[in-house]
């Protein structure tokens, strides 16, 4: 851990806002995050700027756009693969019962699944994924991504920075990353509500108007 802190400590900007939005974009993209440590180069990333060798705004803002990113990419790939992914070698590494499980939790909570599901590792790594194969609309899939995507990762980023020069507290935090919840779900709770608002769908009035117009021609 102390070793990868001084490597890392090592990259300078604009290096480092570049490595860690890679990382973040790795840590979302399709399957990657069970293999890469995305977050806790998010979190290595607050303590580097924590040093004053970056800017915590930027650095925020990096993994932010990295962490949509990467659930822009597995989404469509999910989207254009389908269940091939789920057949290959990484996805094997996931049980049946996890897929069919992750699946389902998506159909019943739809673009909440994928704010909420950010703050999971298992269900990050699924989620974008599986609503792409679901054909979840994209304009509704990124209106719940991309608060979710930047609250979790500028969160993650400052998560990092609280830590300060605690390595031990920087490790501890990287693998229980339930508290990560405890200081982004309220945050998540008002802005979801509010992008639930935005995205409802309207009454189709008009179109119950056109097919009561068009519905006599139909007949003959």
């Amino acid at each position: 851990m102390t070793q990868g802190l001084h490597q890392f400590m090592a990259m300078t900007s604009p290096w480092a806002y570049l490595v860690v939005g890679l990382m973040a974009c790795a840590e979302t993209a399709a399957l990657v995050g069970l293999v890469v440590p995305g977050e806790l180069a998010l979190l290595m990333a607050g303590f580097l700027a924590f040093t004053g060798h970056v800017s915590l705004p930027l650095m925020m803002a990096a993994a932010g756009v990295g962490a949509i990113a990467g659930d822009s990419i597995s989404y469509r790939i999910g989207r254009r693969l389908g269940p091939r992914v789920r057949d290959s070698r990484l996805g094997r590494r996931v049980s049946a019962e996890r897929w069919d499980r992750t699946a389902d939790y998506l159909r019943r909570r739809g673009g909440w699944a994928v704010l909420f599901g950010r703050w999971i590792g298992l269900l990050r790594a699924l989620i974008p994924l599986l609503a792409g194969m679901g054909r979840l609309p994209y304009a509704r899939f990124l209106a719940f991504e991309v608060p979710g995507g930047l609250v979790w990762g500028a969160g993650t980023v400052g998560l990092g920075y609280a830590a300060g020069g605690s390595y031990g507290l920087v490790e501890q935090v990287s693998q229980r990353a339930g508290l990560l919840a405890v200081a982004g779900l309220a945050v998540l709770a008002v802005v979801g509500l509010s992008v639930h608002r935005m995205t409802r769908p309207r009454p189709p009035v008009a179109r119950r108007l056109g097919r009561a117009r068009t519905a006599p021609s139909g007949r003959r």
